[in-house]
């Protein structure tokens, strides 16, 4: 059954009474629909003396509705509309003012709304108070005003309005070094406006370092400075360390100064800043100690034979880094710039003298020379591979280094010796038959190179 009526209010309740008292509406049927509802309560308000008030009302609804307001509980006559005014306001208007809303479902009633005569301008009555908060913690100040109602707050920080700050108080949370300063609060309302004085807020920020100690490398026997930039409230107090251990005679100081620097003061060194509200260690700076090069073993004098390698090393007590530069009979060796010095393959042109001179920030130091000899290997006579006595003679081996001069010498008794061959080696290595070898009972060879 559809509860469709088109009859007045009261009619319809009739009616529907009547139905429902004779089981023949179901007693969910509802023939006006929910009651209204208030979006927008009338706020209160002051006005001056012989000013204009105007209360007004938003309410929503499936049917039409209608407005009655009422002033300090009584219905005002003839004030059926969603807004009222009152003109040229005296003190007897003074009070509270609500409207009920009503449509086929029901009414509701609105919050109150104060209308007062304004006659006293804005006062402070209790100013904000300075204070003082640590990093991270909460502050709030609160001002007391006099005046008429409704008084109007604005809460400033260092003269530019906070945005939001509208109620006597003004809260913050988790307070940081950038909020400290000064803070006011306006108060209005109809007849004025007044400023608080300036409350100063103090935020005390635990100690922090803004610049490490760097590390670094100085000369023996030079000066040295170690400085940190810290952060916070008030001057912290520093305390340096070296190696660990609080660093003696160094005073209350962001820096610290070594002068005559020896070995003994190379090692690690931070410093400890501190204020009443925390305490932060810096990060280790390293000092390094440049010593002058000192050559511990020199390069040793050595003889090779030719087409054989040599090697020439030094080892030096110093502070690294450390450069290398060898040089072979006073002049520098292209390339040879480490602690050791490679020859490869040497001939007699590789003979000669070898120093090498080690540097670092401090200075250098030249070692004593080293003379590097380069022999001939001795010749070689072999009868190896099948060579010896045959029918066109006696054949041997002369392993001799390539480009010498080589002569292959006979004799019968170890005194007189005869030249049998003389040429140049071309290969490293010549195959000579003596045909007369035959001819002699015993036969001796030997060889000469130049």
């Amino acid at each position: 059954m559809n509860c469709q009526f088109r009859t007045s209010c009261r009619s319809r309740a009739a009616v529907l009474r009547l139905l429902l008292a004779i089981g023949w509406l179901p007693a969910v049927c509802d023939a006006g629909g929910p009651p209204p509802v208030i979006t927008v309560q009338p706020q209160s308000q002051s006005v001056l003396l012989l000013g204009t008030a105007t209360f007004s009302v938003t309410a929503s609804s499936q049917t039409r509705m209608s407005y009655q307001w009422y002033f300090d509980g009584n219905a005002i006559l003839g004030a059926n509309r969603d807004s009222y005014t009152l003109l040229s306001v005296l003190g007897l208007d003074s009070g509270t003012y609500a409207v009920k809303v009503s449509n086929d479902g029901g009414s509701v009633m609105s919050s109150d709304a104060r209308l007062s005569l304004a006659t006293t301008s804005p006062g402070i009555t209790k100013p904000p108070q300075d204070q003082t908060v640590a990093q991270g913690q909460n502050a709030s100040f609160t001002v007391v005003a006099s005046g008429s109602s409704p008084l109007a707050y604005q809460w400033n920080f260092n003269g530019s309005a906070i945005s939001g700050s509208t109620s006597a108080s003004l809260s913050l949370t988790n307070v940081q070094a950038d909020q400290a300063g000064s803070y006011t609060v306006t108060v209005a309302n109809i007849l004025g406006t007044i400023t608080s004085q300036a409350a100063t807020l103090t935020v005390d920020v635990p100690a922090g370092i803004a610049t490490q100690p760097q590390s670094q490398a100085v000369i023996q026997g030079g000066n040295v400075s170690f400085t940190v930039v810290a952060t916070g409230t008030t001057s912290p107090d520093y305390t340096w360390y070296f190696n660990g251990s609080i660093l003696a005679g160094t005073g209350n100081s962001p820096s610290v100064t070594l002068t005559n620097v020896q070995t003994t003061n190379a090692g690690n060194y931070f410093v400890l800043v501190q204020n009443n509200w925390g305490a932060i260690t810096s990060s280790v700076a390293t000092l390094t100690v440049v010593t002058v090069p000192g050559i511990i073993t020199p390069p040793q004098s050595q003889t090779v034979q030719a087409g054989q390698n040599a090697a020439f090393n030094v080892i030096v007590s110093s502070s690294a880094p450390l450069s290398y530069v060898w040089n072979f009979d006073g002049a520098p060796l292209t390339g040879a710039t480490n602690s050791t010095l490679m020859l490869t393959n040497v001939s007699s042109l590789l003979a000669g003298s070898y120093t090498v001179t080690t540097s670092n920030l401090a200075g250098s130091v030249t070692s004593a020379a080293a003379t590097l000899t380069v022999v001939n290997p001795p010749p070689i006579l072999s009868v190896n591979g099948g060579l010896g006595i045959g029918s066109a003679g006696f054949t041997l081996q002369l392993t001799v280094p390539v480009g010498r001069t080589y002569v292959i010498l006979a004799s019968t008794n170890l005194q007189n010796w005869t030249p049998i061959e003389t040429n140049i080696s071309a290969t490293g290595s010549a195959v000579f038959t003596d045909s007369e070898a035959t001819n002699h009972l015993i036969r001796i060879y030997r060889a000469v190179i130049w």
